[in-house]
This record gives C-alpha cells, structure tokens and sequence, in this order.
C-alpha cells in the first residue's frame, strides 16, 4: 500500500487515484460537469473512439480534450483494445499494428503506434498509453510470447515517434498469467524509460485470487519510484487487490455501471434498489452520504424512477455511486496513511 502526490504537467492528484471511464467523452450517460460534481478527479477517453468520431482533428481545434470536455481533472487517453474497431476479416493484427476499416468511409486504416502517439499528442491529454498488444489472458504460453514481443517492438516504436509537445507516456506491461513473460515484457519497457507503467492484460481475468496472484507478482517487477496504473478493474475485489498492492491510479467504470443497472453503493453494500423492499423506504441511499442525490431524494423516489423506466433514475445512482466510490478512495488514502488495511473501508462490498 503507499499514497502520494502525483504531478503531471499543470495536474496535481493524490493517489492511489479513482480513475472514471469516460471512453466517448462521457461516463456512461453523464457528463463530465456531473463527474466533476461528484468529486471526480480523473477521466480515462478512448483516443480510437474519439479519433474516429468526432476525430483527432476537431479535438484538436477545440484546444484539446479538456476544452472540449470542460474538464479541469486529470484526462488520460488510451489507444483501446480494438474490440469495438471494424477490424478487417483477415490478418488485422500486424507487427506494424492494427488493420481496420474506418467508420466513415469502410476504407482500410492501419493504426500504428506512430499514430496512436500522433493522434493522442493532438488531442493533449495529461497522459497517453502506448499502442498495446492485449492477448487473452487464457490464451497459450506461445501466442502469448508472440504478443509480448509485438508489443515490445510497438513501445519501441512509441517512444521513437514523441515530440517535444508530447503529454507523460506510460508503458503497458504484458505476459498474461505468465510471470516470466511479465518480467521479460517490463524489462523491454524499463530500457525505453516511459513516465511510468500500466499492468495490462489483466481485465480479463474471470478469478479474483488469480486476479491478486498476477497483479502481485507484476507489482514485484516494477520500480517502486515509478507510477503504476491498472484500468479496467471490474470487482471491488479487485479494487481492494489494487490498493493493497500500491496500484496510484486505478481505472473502473463500476460506480455507472452499477448504476446503470440499479445497485446503489451503500454503508450496507451494494443495495438492489429495484426491490420491492424499498418502495416505501424513504432513507436516503447511503447513511451519512452528503451528495446531492442523498440530500435530496430517497430510496422509495429512486425506486420509484427505476420502476417506472425513467432515465433520471440511472443518472441519479451513478452520480451518488461516483460520489460514494470517491470519498471511499479519499478515506483509503487516510488509512493507508494510518497504516490501515483499505479492505475496512471497502467492508461490504467485496
């Protein structure tokens, strides 16, 4: 466990850090300005969306993604993971990077982590990640040695193509559940100096102790000087794994996603708002939560919105979830500070 002040450019953010998914300029379905009412200190975009639509260059005319997001937190772009591209039929995945066919015109593109650099030092983040290669985590000990190497060489690559007016880049370690692939793969990335370093390939991962296993035995081959980031994280197990193993900026879309489907965080864990019990329950959804949703509204008008199908409802829970997740990372940092276990403060919920 360990707390700091993280300083990027003009941003300063004391970690470990909550880190909300906002991947086409949005958190799910609020805005930033909702995110930043909710305590938020960091969004995470995702540089192929938003090159793509509403692309690179109008980011850029805008004066940037915090111009154009009204968003004075920290901003960190990722190049994605291909998975939402209309990647060509055959051989999309080559040394050079990824072919794929480009939304507004069907022609064949190939990002590059050239590219990625170029595109995301447009768009002037605080931070940008490296053009990645992610394999399955369950995949082969072979194609993932061939998939650490690829990514090797696209670091390589990353790193040439920077420029005086570049944001922090972080290096994004891979091997999947293979330790010595992982040590093999940060020692390629230590010999280029990034500003610091993501544990990747671990989102996957469908076990929380093997989610532990491998964060920790990454965690051991990386500098303790240096940054670290996980994104993706998507248990409060594995947030708790996060923070226990010194993780500074950790990346989720949990609190809108939990949201989204009517779970709301509380001092009681995770409460299914949708049920009946609470039709007529008019606490608010947390004990001694000061969010606006908490001070104005109850359980049974949540409910209420949620049963009748009423979007406010979703947007209300995912606002007080931020909100909620948020102090819990700033009362972590205090008992790390204290030489406590965070897991006291995430109680109920893993």
């Amino acid at each position: 466990m360990r707390a700091a002040r993280l300083k990027v450019g003009q941003q300063t953010i004391a970690t470990p850090a909550l880190i909300v998914s906002a991947p086409a300029l949005t958190i799910h379905d609020l805005a930033p300005i909702e995110a930043e009412q909710s305590q938020v200190k960091g969004l995470s975009v995702d540089a192929s969306i938003i090159s793509q639509n509403p692309g690179t260059e109008i980011v850029q005319a805008s004066g940037g993604l915090h111009r154009l997001m009204d968003w004075d937190g920290l901003v960190i772009a990722q190049p994605g993971d291909f998975l939402h591209l209309p990647r060509v039929k055959k051989n999309h995945l080559t040394k050079d990077g990824v072919r794929f066919h480009d939304v507004k015109t069907g022609a064949v593109r190939l990002m590059t982590p050239q590219s990625v650099i170029e595109s995301q030092t447009k768009m002037q983040p605080d931070i940008m990640l490296m053009l990645s290669q992610t394999p399955p985590y369950y995949a082969t000990h072979d194609y993932i040695e061939k998939a650490v190497a690829i990514n090797s060489a696209w670091a390589k690559a990353a790193k040439a193509a920077l420029t005086p007016d570049s944001p922090a880049v972080l290096g994004v370690m891979q091997g999947a559940g293979f330790a010595q692939l992982r040590a093999q793969s940060i020692a390629s990335l230590l010999e280029l100096v990034f500003d610091g370093y993501v544990i990747g390939g671990i989102s996957d991962i469908d076990d929380d102790d093997e989610y532990d296993r491998i964060l920790k035995a990454s965690i051991d081959c990386l500098p303790k000087n240096q940054l670290r980031m996980v994104s993706d994280v998507q248990s409060p197990a594995q947030l708790i794994s996060a923070l226990q193993n010194g993780v500074d900026l950790i990346e989720t879309s949990l609190p809108t996603h939990w949201g989204h489907y009517g779970k709301v965080l509380s001092d009681q864990g995770l409460l299914p708002i949708k049920k009946e019990r609470f039709a007529k329950d008019l606490q608010p959804l947390a004990k001694d939560c000061d969010c606006q949703v908490c001070r104005h509204y109850s359980r049974a008008y949540l409910r209420h919105l949620l049963h009748m199908g009423d979007p406010v409802g979703t947007r209300l829970i995912s606002q007080h979830n931020l909100w909620y997740l948020q102090k819990m990372f700033v009362q972590t940092r205090q008992s790390i500070m204290h030489d406590q276990s965070p897991a006291i403060v995430f109680n109920g919920l893993a």
